[in-house]
């Protein structure tokens, strides 16, 4: 094996240019999500590419009439890509999602416009998780130039999704490929994600999440008799400032045992994420809405700390007495893979025969889509290129040599997997 990992980083450098012009061209497309921009114009990017490479590739789309049930932030066509190749017993499939969340503003560099710089590339989705669909693309194609039977020996599948952004119970994405059984047991040995927690590790799953929207409810009067209405805006104001007390409180109480990167990951918390309220400045609001996102460690029990955060909404809705309406959107515990599982040890076998050394086995601060493998018992890792605290920031960024390293490793680990199945 020592041989082919030569061969592998020795045959590096010549595919290097063609998947760092292709990681640009998809960064280009601003798919963002929420609303979904772009979507159809990526899939036709990314099957056209896996047309190329010699893949047999289709676009599924989600029927209309499940759009209201699968994708609650958004509009439009929901297409994934899925493209097979291979005849061998091992089958492997491939995932990234393609949304990125908003640009927002305050950027230094156009974010659709990637820029190499320092030798990193810049654009929103470059780190999270762009980088990771041109990695899972190119390592196959380093693999496949460097032992040319490959494919006698493994099948596999790449996918590229959507919605994974906006989060669900059920999304638009892995979830209806999943309960499509276009990704099955039957066809689907292991499931390798490629999200960006890092060259150096390898994620066997992530922190639980509680997802929700609440309104206040007021009373509209004109502004300068404001005493005639009820102000939504003060009483989520006075509500937000309870939440974030409690969630102090959290992060204060506790702090896990696993191996959750970054390090402040492993205490519980909570953020508010968005708030909208009012009309007009001389109105008083009569409605004002904010999202809540709570951050579990494996040690919680999800029922319990769910409970606990609804009853505190709920109690100062009483007290208040403001009408309070809580929307829940999202919902996972945590989940942890077997990390001691063949694929896992074969894997990490490849790992270290690419990189010299162990990689460290964490999980996730976010929650991802291997939630869906996990509840539908198809085995699966993470493992992506990409700076983990870049994700969903201004100046996103990928090192190019991170993508590198980390083409030559997921060739490595599937080579691995493939010749001691």
């Amino acid at each position: 094996m020592e041989d082919v990992i030569s061969r592998l980083k020795n045959n590096a450098d010549n595919i290097m240019d063609d998947a760092v012009n292709f990681l640009g061209q998809m960064v280009e497309i601003p798919t963002e999500n929420p609303p979904g921009s772009n979507y159809e114009e990526f899939a036709k990017l990314f099957s056209e590419k896996l047309n190329s490479e010699g893949y047999s590739s289709r676009i599924i789309e989600v029927p209309e009439n499940r759009l209201p049930e699968l994708c609650h932030f958004g509009t439009g066509p929901r297409p994934s890509v899925i493209g097979l190749k291979g005849n061998g017993k091992l089958k492997i499939t491939l995932n990234g999602h393609y949304d990125v969340v908003p640009a927002g503003t305050g950027w230094k560099t156009d974010p659709f416009k990637p820029l190499i710089s320092n030798s990193y590339l810049y654009g929103r989705g470059s780190s999270d998780m762009k980088g990771g669909l041109a990695m899972q693309i190119y390592a196959i194609k380093l693999l496949e130039n460097t032992v040319g039977q490959i494919f006698d020996k493994i099948s596999i599948m790449q996918t590229a999704v959507p919605d994974e952004e906006t989060v669900g119970n059920k999304n638009a994405g892995m979830y209806y490929l999943m309960e499509s059984k276009i990704i099955s047991r039957e066809n689907t040995d292991f499931v390798i994600f490629t999200e960006p927690l890092g060259v150096d590790n390898i994620c066997y799953g992530h922190r639980g999440a509680i997802f929700i929207t609440v309104k206040v409810f007021g009373r509209k009067s004109h502004g300068s008799m404001a005493y005639l209405g009820k102000d939504a805006i003060s009483g989520a104001v006075d509500l937000i400032t309870l939440l974030n007390k409690y969630s102090r409180g959290l992060e204060m109480s506790r702090i896990s045992k696993y191996n959750i990167i970054p390090e402040g990951s492993k205490k519980p918390g909570m953020a508010i994420g968005y708030l909208r309220c009012g009309t007009w400045a001389n109105t008083i609001a009569d409605e004002c809405e904010f999202s809540v996102y709570r951050r579990l460690i494996p040690e919680e029990n999800l029922n319990d700390e769910r409970d606990k955060l609804y009853e505190l909404i709920k109690s100062f809705g009483r007290s208040s007495r403001y009408d309070i309406e809580i929307k829940e959107h999202y919902i996972t515990d945590s989940i942890m893979e077997d990390k001691d599982g063949k694929y896992y040890n074969l894997f990490i076998k490849g790992f270290e025969m690419a990189n010299g050394k162990k990689p460290s086995l964490v999980l996730s601060p976010g929650t991802f889509d291997m939630r869906f493998t996990n509840h539908y018992g198809i085995p699966s890792l993470n493992y992506g290129p990409g700076i983990l605290e870049e994700s969903h920031m201004n100046d996103e960024k990928i090192s190019l040599e991170d993508l590198r390293q980390g083409i030559i490793t997921l060739a490595s680990g599937i080579y691995s997997m493939a010749y001691n199945y």
